[in-house]
């Protein structure tokens, strides 16, 4: 027999996204502290991995919002067809912020910039493991 599939857990999704929020902060902090302890380059390496997380955040925020537009069973097409445009969404932010970042942002160190963005990527997916 079958179990029936769980409802929709948008009320957890939003109260991990405020966790983000907070791992946000704290990787900024973390940055902050390395900086100006260790490394003096004049906020650089803070300014980059600052970037670099917030770019994941709003694109990862970005895709929650697309795909919880719609919900129930009836919708099930549009939860489908919503989950490769929030994909689809979420990828072109990325390329394009860091296409602005690299642009625009002087002096840059990449390797923040990416260490930044791959943290935030890797609590996303820690925390949505948790949710199961």
């Amino acid at each position: 027999m079958t179990k029936p599939a769980k409802r929709t857990q948008k009320d957890k999704i939003g109260i991990y996204i405020k966790r983000q929020a907070w791992i946000l902060f704290i990787l900024i902090i973390i940055a902050w502290v390395i900086d100006a302890v260790w490394l003096h380059s004049e906020l650089t390496v803070t300014k980059s991995a600052a970037l670099g997380a917030l770019l994941s955040f709003s694109s990862q925020s970005i895709f929650a919002g697309f795909i919880f537009w719609y919900t129930g069973y009836r919708a099930r097409q549009h939860i489908v067809s919503q989950l490769y445009r929030g994909q689809m969404a979420k990828w072109l932010l990325a390329m394009l912020g860091f296409a602005l970042i690299f642009i625009t942002v002087q002096p840059l160190s990449a390797p923040a910039l990416f260490i930044g963005f791959m943290v935030m990527q890797i609590s996303h997916s820690w925390m949505l493991w948790h949710i199961r």
